[in-house]
């Protein structure tokens, strides 16, 4: 693995590297996690593609973890679809590396990020979406807190405007809270692995978060595959209806598999297994195998009089 540092959009943004062992150029992804969450996280997840022949890139987005940006914990959705982009094109740059053959792997909110890269980025050819949460931030935020919830989360963004426009900073709130046995001790545990984790953000994300609403767009994902792999046991988190409401706006080729596994199933449970070999596959399947689209030549009054004789 080596450590790197790209460019995206003026910002310095870190990267772990993974390489297969192999002499030949081989295709490659760009994976990213959910939120503020940070690069050695995706470690969990990242040998499986290298073992498969794929080179990796798990990125850092702007102001969280080891790359740059100011201030610290922006979880601004639309902005770490940027650096995705950005991602891939240093990917592109890179002689181990496809150009022509590289797709985005997410999980959580992350997934819903790379869709939206690759909606607007055609250069990202396949889309792995693990454990999908967030696909329009507002109805998100009503199933997790209530409508009651969200008023009084609005009235706190009011005030933090205003605080704001007044020449202060955003306040800083957590960034997981979670409930439940299983969960409730994860934010602890992250900052114990991960140096680089901060458990806080900037809570004028929720406003980004609130507009947030890649479903709108996923129709113009098609034909760049997507596969969906979803939680279908107890996940308050990562809710099922999210990604069937998504999933069924989606153009083909696509995905839905629904695994019988909880909150944790995927990420570090006896879920992680199966949902990788379903990654590998598609990606396999739809990045490293399926033909590329040819560009036809354009035609000359000698090509098309041979055609006619």
């Amino acid at each position: 693995m080596e450590h790197v540092t790209f460019n995206s959009l003026g910002t310095r943004c870190a990267g772990d590297l993974y390489l297969p062992e192999t002499s030949d150029p081989v295709p490659g992804l760009v994976l990213g996690h959910s939120g503020v969450m940070v690069k050695e996280a995706l470690a969990f997840f990242a040998p499986y593609f290298v073992k498969a022949g794929f080179a990796v890139l798990a990125i850092d987005y702007r102001t969280v973890g080891s790359s740059e940006g100011e201030p610290r914990g922006l979880d601004y959705p639309e902005r770490q679809a940027e650096d995705f982009r950005s991602a891939v094109s240093y990917l592109q740059t890179r002689p181990e590396v496809q150009p022509e053959r590289i797709g985005v792997w997410g999980v959580s909110i992350g997934g819903s990020v790379a869709t939206q890269a690759a909606v607007l980025d055609r250069r990202i050819k396949c889309v792995v979406v693990q454990s999908p949460s967030v696909w329009n931030g507002w109805r998100y935020l009503e199933r997790l807190l209530g409508r009651a919830g969200v008023h009084a989360l609005r009235d706190e963004l009011q005030q933090d405007w205003q605080r704001r426009y007044e020449g202060g900073q955003s306040a800083r709130v957590p960034h997981l809270t979670l409930e439940g046995d299983s969960v409730k001790d994860t934010p602890d545990m992250s900052t114990r692995l991960f140096p680089t984790y901060r458990n806080e953000k900037a809570l004028d994300s929720a406003e980004h978060l609130l507009t947030f609403a890649p479903e709108n767009l996923i129709h113009r994902l098609a034909p760049t595959p997507l596969l969906m792999i979803a939680n279908g046991g107890w996940d308050p988190y990562h809710m099922l209806e999210e990604a069937q409401s998504a999933f069924a706006k989606a153009g083909e080729p696509k995905r839905l598999e629904v695994l019988p596994y909880d909150v944790l199933g995927l990420y570090t449970g006896p879920g992680l297994e199966e949902a990788m070999a379903l990654a590998i596959d598609w990606f396999d399947l739809y990045l490293r195998r399926t033909r590329l689209a040819d560009i036809t030549p354009t035609p000359t009054y000698e090509s098309v009089a041979a055609m006619t004789q």
